[in-house]
């Protein structure tokens, strides 16, 4: 699906309509009319069917005043300071996974690296939302399910009669009932972790009446769902293109033994150093312009076009090339980078996935020399 918006646009320039009432806009000065402050277009009726009838849903809520609202309430539990309290959590399921890639790891050796990444991104969950790993480093996950709109609103119309034997209702499958469980284990076992859900807890005892125990279950829920997977595919760009681009893998490398030579860098990597490396920086950047983990909405911006824009990112914009990062002018390349989303409905999660990114990677490669298995060949979206 992102490749296709990306060539109707090259066909049929910056707005495209992909439906009855659907537009991709590439333009730049409507760019920031669509996200800036007052704009308010609700979401794809599809995330309707992630709400149901549950009140608080801060992923799929489309009215924009009540998502504003939910946003309020638990965005200190995500902000910036938070991560000071996080960053021990993600530390230690990096430990976990260098010593997992250390098991049994002969030179030479073909690893999954790409399973190991989803199942690190899934642990630190665990860890930031439960205060407990989950252990998935050495377990398959099971993957939830999905449905389409229509169907799962008429089966919604027809279950007082028909009863819920299509199990279609289950919106996250088994997902949130998991989170429910695991909410409910962390409030028996407690903790003096400061994880995100002692700060969502904190606000139930603020706001009972606007947080109620069904809107920790959700926030729990979306953790899992959308942080889980974006950050692990983001990691996966991050090293693919760096692998399929050894010069590029070389200069971080070099950066990495550069500071590790001047008593610079911690292993595990800190998340101050990592913000001091500008090359891993320019990478993480650089991976996540040319595969973003997001979509866009009804009239909105899909990533995968914005950010390749040649009158922001320059030429050669599907190229992966870490140094235009690092050229004076990267300030307008990110304003207008939409990995993450953009204005009211930007990633809440961004500053956690990205400080497990600027852990892992730079202390993956500094563990470990690593190359493709299959070099010539490219890799394969299943969307």
């Amino acid at each position: 699906m992102p490749t296709t918006i990306l060539s109707l646009h090259r066909k049929h320039g910056p707005l495209v309509r992909t439906g009855p009432s659907e537009l991709s806009v590439a333009d730049l000065s409507a760019i920031k009319k669509i996200y800036g402050p007052g704009y308010q277009v609700p979401q794809d009726r599809l995330h309707s069917v992630w709400q149901g009838h549950r009140k608080f849903n801060l992923f799929a809520e489309r009215d924009e005043g009540v998502h504003a609202s939910q946003r309020r309430l638990v965005s200190r539990a995500y902000a910036m300071e938070s991560l000071r309290d996080l960053e021990a959590y993600v530390e230690e399921s990096a430990k976990v996974f260098l010593g997992k890639m250390g098991e049994g790891v002969d030179g030479g050796m073909v690893v999954d690296l790409g399973n190991r990444v989803h199942l690190f991104a899934f642990d630190v969950i665990g860890e930031v939302t439960f205060s407990l790993r989950f252990g998935f480093m050495m377990l398959v996950p099971t993957m939830a399910r999905s449905s389409k709109p229509k169907l799962y609103w008429a089966h919604d119309f027809l279950m007082p009669y028909i009863g819920n034997w299509l199990g279609i209702t289950a919106r996250h499958g088994s997902l949130r009932s998991f989170a429910m469980r695991e909410v409910e284990a962390r409030k028996d076992r407690g903790t003096d972790r400061k994880g995100i859900l002692s700060k969502l807890f904190d606000v139930q005892k603020e706001k009972p009446s606007e947080f109620n125990n069904n809107a920790v279950v959700s926030m729990a829920t979306s953790n899992i769902f959308a942080g889980s997977d974006t950050t692990a595919i983001s990691t996966r760009a991050i090293i693919y293109y760096l692998l399929k681009k050894p010069q590029y893998k070389q200069r971080l490398v070099d950066e990495i033994d550069y500071l590790r030579r001047q008593g610079k860098l911690s292993d595990p990597v800190k998340l101050e150093e990592a913000d001091n490396m500008p090359y891993l920086q320019a990478v993480m950047y650089e991976a996540l312009r040319l595969h973003p983990a997001v979509a866009g909405t009804v009239v909105g911006v899909n990533p995968w076009v914005v950010d390749r824009n040649t009158e922001i990112f320059g030429e050669e914009v599907e190229s992966f090339r870490p140094d235009r990062w690092l050229k004076n002018e990267a300030g307008d390349m990110k304003r207008f980078f939409f990995a993450s989303g953009s204005g009211a409905r930007m990633c809440l999660g961004r500053s956690i996935s990205w400080m497990e990114m600027s852990k892992l990677i730079p202390t993956l490669f500094m563990h470990y020399e690593l190359e493709l298995a299959e070099p010539e060949k490219e890799w394969t979206m299943k969307c």
